[in-house]
């Protein structure tokens, strides 16, 4: 792969769409850009055109290099977004001289150009691969470069410690030359150790927000259950008919609620076909599906109308959190007070909003911790992340346990070992965001000391 080759893409997702995105990176980008039509590009301003192969109307933006996403000419048609025409017309532009794109590279691009460190490049592909809102939020904070900004501040403050001890192995001879006390390094690698417990401490793993906790709404057919379904979500996403049997597939969406510290956090929400004895093959299929989503849950809604029971507890697991709710209470001749709550079941209604709030909290306090927050300034670190801060932790805890017993003394001793251990953190952190290279090491020596005046 050339990273001076002009690479092309379709950069829509897949499938039949109002509008579909092709995007064109590298040096021969205007030259087949005048190929492909009459239209002259103005840098940053979307233009109309037609392409000259078969006049179809197009959207041309341009942005030239290096003010654009890769760092070099670039350019987006927009088109109808039929898949076989933009095909066509990908296949029209590589016989012009570029070449097809291998994956991500646009963004490898952007961070050779140095547009965006490693995270913010993860943070693009964690916001593409995003299925829920905490994942989105997370991503987010990656993509504008959060981790990177903090990862770049600890270098900084490990490269000026390990510059001082250099120092003292470089400069020996030079009288002007002093360098750094053990209890002064001492201070310093405490200092930043407590920086980073304090972000590991306040950041959560990836795989947390990969496995939001699972509500299952579990009852008979037509007992209000995709009615419920939808109340809670906000939205219509499930479809809703008196017709038994009408939920065939599982459906499972995230839904964001507000705990009692005022704090979002987010669930993932199943509504499952209704529970009864199989009739056919499909139905036989979909009570499996029904099942392996029943034993997966972390908390169970046992929904039931008058008209349909409550399913027997026998057949769901018993040590599976369950709340009872009895749905379609606005379709009682008699009207429940507002309070009227007995010790074991919730009386709703989907339709009114009678006691969904108050289902919500009943859900979240059985929930406990469990419940992903959303929160916008928490950070949420995938494996590599988190392995290399735990790294570099560590790397700083060996060198402030060789200098454990040298903290009094006016020289650090065994200072080989120590700017070893610290360069091994640097190295961790680096690949975070911020790099500091031998050269930057000796140039923070020269402007802390007088040296060779």
């Amino acid at each position: 792969m050339s990273h001076h080759d002009t690479i092309v893409a379709v950069s829509s997702p897949p499938g039949r769409a109002a509008r579909g995105l092709i995007r064109i990176s590298g040096g021969d980008t205007l030259s087949i850009l005048a190929q492909l039509s009459e239209t002259q590009p103005s840098d940053r301003r979307v233009l109309t055109c037609r392409l000259l192969h078969d006049r179809l109307p197009a959207l041309l933006a341009f942005f030239a290099g290096p003010r654009s996403y890769t760092g070099g000419d670039l350019a987006e048609l927009h088109l109808p977004g039929n898949p076989a025409l933009l095909d066509r017309i990908l296949h029209q532009i590589i016989a012009l001289g570029a070449r097809l794109a291998e994956p991500g590279e646009f963004t490898f691009r952007a961070y050779l150009a140095g547009k965006l460190d490693l995270t913010q490049a993860e943070g693009i592909s964690a916001t593409i691969a995003a299925t829920s809102d905490a994942q989105l939020r997370a991503a987010s904070l990656l993509r504008e470069g959060k981790l990177g900004e903090l990862a770049t501040q600890f270098v900084d403050e490990v490269g000026t410690s390990l510059a001082l001890v250099e120092a003292g192995i470089d400069f020996t001879d030079q009288d002007d030359v002093v360098p750094i006390t053990p209890a002064k390094l001492d201070a310093n690698l405490t200092a930043i150790e407590a920086n980073l417990d304090d972000l590991l401490l306040h950041s959560r793993s990836w795989g947390s927000l990969e496995a939001l906790p699972r509500i299952v709404l579990v009852g008979p057919p037509s007992a209000g259950k995709s009615t419920l379904f939808n109340a809670l979500l906000g939205r219509e996403r499930a479809v809703i008919s008196e017709t038994p049997g009408t939920t065939r597939d599982l459906l499972a969406e995230p839904m964001a609620m507000k705990n009692q510290q005022g704090e979002m956090v987010e669930v993932m929400l199943i509504d499952i076909a209704g529970l009864d004895d199989p009739r056919s093959v499909l139905d036989h299929q979909m009570q499996d599906a029904a099942k392996i989503a029943i034993a997966s849950a972390d908390l169970i809604l046992l929904i039931a109308d008058d008209a349909n029971g409550f399913v027997s507890n026998t057949s769901l697991p018993q040590s599976t959190p369950t709340l009872r709710v009895q749905t379609k209470a606005d379709l009682r001749s008699v009207a429940l007070d507002e309070n009227q709550i007995d010790e074991t079941t919730l009386h709703i209604s989907a339709k009114t909003g009678l006691h969904l709030d108050r289902l919500r909290q009943l859900i979240l306090t059985k929930l406990g911790e469990r419940a992903v927050s959303i929160s916008a300034d928490m950070l949420a670190l995938q494996p590599r992340h988190e392995l290399a801060l735990k790294q570099a932790q560590h790397d700083l805890a060996t060198a402030r346990a060789l200098l454990s017993h040298q903290r009094n003394e006016p020289a650090i001793a065994q200072v080989e070992l120590i700017a070893g251990a610290m360069r091994s953190a640097l190295d961790h952190l680096a690949g975070l965001g911020g790099t500091l290279t031998p050269d930057d090491v000796i140039g923070r020596v020269f402007a802390t000391f007088c040296i060779g005046k």
